[in-house]
């Protein structure tokens, strides 16, 4: 009889293990569907209103990230010229 290497195995557990949480997830996803005490239209109009809401908080999120940058960018554009101007001078 063959031998199963560790890294076969390796291989299969983990692909079990990948397969149990999206089956899971899908049969979570599916019972939380069912049993949801609101209409399947009001779900979606809380759902879209939530996801709106995300997009705001990420645009906000990305436009700090981009101010904060540029000031980075900035200020390493100012310490390279002086540390520029300090090793050109005698």
């Amino acid at each position: 009889m063959k031998r199963i290497g560790r890294k076969h195995r390796n291989k299969r557990s983990v692909s079990k293990v990948v397969t149990g949480m999206l089956f899971g997830s899908v049969l979570g996803a599916t019972i939380g569907w069912l049993t949801a005490p609101t209409s399947g239209a009001e779900m979606r109009h809380r759902i879209k209103g939530e996801a709106m809401g995300v997009r705001e908080r990420a645009k906000t999120a990305v436009g700090n990230v981009e101010s904060r940058a540029r000031a980075l960018a900035t200020e390493v554009n100012e310490n390279v010229t002086d540390v520029n101007e300090s090793v050109t001078r005698p």
